[in-house]
């Protein structure tokens, strides 16, 4: 995951400011463009915290041109719900691939799916160690949109969560009798605490000690 090199400072949060109208399109109004501002306000957005993050700021970190990022975005609150699903994308490409890895064993795929979540976290400096909880505390109330995503993310991340506990089962990785579903909520809960943990901490550890026991607890 990309970083920006940006000095962080607070200032006075951002009011909401009438959305512009959307413009015709610009010169060099390219995909290419849309995805680095996603992804510069990707970070900034977990670094300084939304409210404190101006249209002004994405524009001048991005590179992209206010134009083109109004061409786009019309406001912040649709930036944020373009942030938003851009951090899904990367979660849920990681987590279809483990599902998909049935050859290789489902702690051994956990303790992989781990390590990218650190490794984003340490590169991140430990601002935002969970970008969807830190993004829904930090979304105003009038950003039902973004906040609806996150809650759909998290009520579809237990399901898949579930198959790679049944996968564990089928393959005698597991006791029988766990109940998958279960399980796979209790585990995610888990992960949310020791991500949260890690954080306070800034001690990594804690993510994979907090698996490690939970699948010692299904065997």
């Amino acid at each position: 995951m990309n970083n920006v090199n940006h000095t962080s400072h607070q200032g006075t949060p951002e009011s909401s400011k009438p959305s512009k109208p959307r413009s015709s399109s610009p010169r060099n109004s390219s995909p290419v463009n849309r995805t680095k501002a996603v992804e510069v306000a990707a970070q900034l957005f977990l670094r300084q915290g939304y409210a404190y993050v101006s249209m002004d700021e994405v524009v001048r970190v991005s590179g992209v041109s206010k134009s083109n990022i109004y061409y786009h975005f019309k406001n912040k609150e649709e930036l944020l719900q373009a942030v938003v699903q851009f951090w899904i994308a990367q979660y849920e490409s990681e987590l279809y691939l483990l599902l998909s890895q049935r050859e290789r064993g489902v702690e051994e795929r956990i303790n992989s799916f781990l390590e990218l979540l650190s490794a984003g976290i340490e590169s991140r400096n430990f601002e935002g160690t969970c970008p969807f909880v830190t993004l829904y505390m930090q979304a105003p109330e009038s950003a039902s949109l973004a906040k609806e995503s996150i809650s759909i993310f998290f009520r579809e991340l237990v399901p898949m969560v579930e198959k790679l506990f049944q996968q564990g089962a089928e393959r005698g990785e597991f006791r029988k009798g766990i109940e998958p579903g279960a399980a796979a909520s209790l585990f995610v809960v888990a992960l949310e605490g020791s991500l949260i943990l890690a954080g306070t901490s800034r001690d990594l550890g804690i993510i994979e000690q907090s698996a490690r026991t939970f699948c010692q607890m299904l065997r």
